[in-house]
């Protein structure tokens, strides 16, 4: 118990590297799940080009024609050099000069008023003087979308219509957003609960290992060590101390981190069957973690007081993302590699995906997830074992 106590005390001035990596966890929880919701676009629209037209016309057919182009384009207006328009269109400042020459309605009337069959394909648009980037397709776009609309006018007025009766008509048949819709995407309520969970893991172990490591390799320093082979606790009496005050800490950043991924994302699933299944494997792969993280105490590495704060963040980074990457923290189950996964699965973050998944897509019953639980335990156990033979093979010989 004293050594318990002890462990909370010097853990106490590593509490900056807990509460750092602890806030750089829930800013990354942030930025995985907070783009997942739709953005409730749901409309097609044209793209809209800026346009600098100059009517010299000021024919009923003309003006008919600048509303149309304002109604679907951004007009520029001013009086410009021609060097001034050549500068624009370079910059991409306007898309297209127009020029709405004088008489333009009158020729229109002629055009509409010859025979429909050889006026059918006939380019409208040569009656106007028309300047634009020939390399962008910006400029023939709207070529074209003129030509359309003033064809689609002389058919209407030959059918009878005025020019204000025809041009309404023209708009309404050319408007394509009329027979077009955004495409609908299935909404996956789960997603962002999923994503949050299945994200967990990378959390706990890299504010456990900052956090906790330091600390456990403090107890492992030559005085200290020499003092506790020579008192009446035992080596492992000491580990194990270590290993309990290691999993009050474990459990209580897995509930903290469980806590804030519910209120940001599950706040519906709170105390349902999935969120406690969750919960658990949380605290079971926090389990497994912490007797990771007595293994590698265990170990003879030969750090000193001055080396630890290094060697801590060298080992949860090299940690952290090697399991992050091969158990489907990072990278989804469905499209992780067939080779990988053979790799992931002697991980424990591996069967906690898998466990995650079939929570909140195959909603399963604990006995489904007992697999799962079971080689998350067994990793840590194999880790227990390997840190104890370490220890009593090399913890009792005092460091000189």
């Amino acid at each position: 118990m004293h050594i318990y106590k002890t462990f909370f005390r010097v853990a106490k001035q590593h509490r900056i590297s807990i509460i750092l990596y602890t806030c750089i966890i829930i800013f990354m929880l942030l930025a995985m799940t907070g783009g997942q919701a739709g953005n409730g676009m749901n409309e097609v629209a044209l793209k809209k080009y800026h346009l600098l037209v100059v009517d010299n016309d000021h024919s009923e057919v003309s003006e008919t024609l600048l509303s149309y182009l304002g109604e679907k384009h951004e007009l520029v207006e001013g009086t410009y050099t021609e060097d001034e328009i050549k500068l624009k269109l370079y910059y991409q400042d306007i898309s297209d000069y127009i020029i709405i020459p004088k008489g333009f309605g009158a020729a229109f009337e002629d055009v509409i008023s010859t025979d429909p069959s050889t006026a059918k394909n006939e380019d409208i648009t040569t009656l106007l003087q028309a300047k634009y980037d020939e390399a962008l397709p910006r400029g023939i776009f709207v070529n074209i979308q003129i030509n359309e609309y003033l064809n689609a006018v002389g058919n209407y007025m030959r059918q009878g219509n005025s020019i204000s009766e025809a041009s309404d008509k023209a708009t309404k048949s050319l408007d394509i957003t009329r027979f077009t819709k955004m495409q609908e995407s299935d909404v996956d309520e789960n997603a962002k609960i999923y994503t949050s969970f299945v994200f967990l893991p990378y959390g706990i172990l890299s504010i456990i290992f900052s956090g906790v490591l330091a600390v456990i390799l403090s107890f492992n320093e030559k005085e200290k060590k020499n003092r506790t082979i020579v008192s009446s606790v035992k080596m492992t009496s000491r580990n194990i101390s270590l290993i309990m005050g290691t999993l009050t800490i474990s459990f209580m950043v897995t509930a903290v981190l469980v806590l804030i991924t519910t209120l940001l994302n599950g706040k519906d699933s709170i105390f349902t069957d999935r969120w406690w299944l969750s919960t658990v494997n949380s605290l079971i792969y926090a389990i497994s973690v912490t007797m990771l993280l007595s293994m590698i105490t265990s170990l003879p590495l030969g750090i000193d007081k001055k080396g630890t704060a290094n060697t801590s963040s060298f080992i949860t980074v090299i940690i952290g993302l090697s399991f992050a990457f091969l158990g489907g923290t990072f990278v989804d189950l469905t499209i992780l590699g067939d080779k990988v996964a053979k790799i992931g699965r002697f991980i424990p973050n591996y069967w906690y995906s898998i466990a995650c998944r079939k929570i909140w897509y195959n909603s399963a019953s604990l006995d489904d997830l007992l697999s799962c639980f079971g080689f998350q335990l067994l990793f840590g156990v194999v880790c227990l074992s390997i840190g104890l033979v370490f220890t009593r093979f090399f913890g009792n010989k005092a460091d000189s």
